[in-house]
């Protein structure tokens, strides 16, 4: 029997819109692997589904911290959490010229304390 197979394709349309392969963030094998699997992946990291190979019951103690990724499976599908759950980050320039003046902060107020 097949470890992780599903009937069912694997998607994720919220974190990755253009699909895994145009992410950018995963290799073309990465990506098919999680298409083509990820759906069994999600349903046994979920709890949805009971393993039924040692494969799936050991993919399940990577998923819970309690072994290091060693399958492809594993890797790949802890890479994929990773992405879904590290900060994006987004950098914008500004060409807005600094403002003058008026500012709520007086550099020439002198504190009472230092006297």
């Amino acid at each position: 029997m097949n470890s992780f197979m599903s009937g069912k394709k694997f998607f994720d349309d919220l974190n990755f819109p253009r699909g895994f392969q145009r992410s950018g963030d995963f290799t073309i094998t990465e990506a098919n692997l999680l298409t083509d699997k990820g759906m069994g992946m999600h349903e046994l990291a979920s709890g949805q589904r009971e393993p039924m190979t040692a494969d799936e019951q050991r993919f399940i103690s990577v998923c819970r911290g309690e072994q290091p990724a060693s399958s492809n499976e594993e890797k790949v599908w802890l890479k994929y959490l990773n992405r879904i759950t590290q900060r994006r980050h987004i950098y914008t320039i500004c060409d807005a010229p600094a403002k003058s003046g008026g500012g709520d902060f007086d550099m020439s107020a002198s504190d009472s304390s230092d006297e």
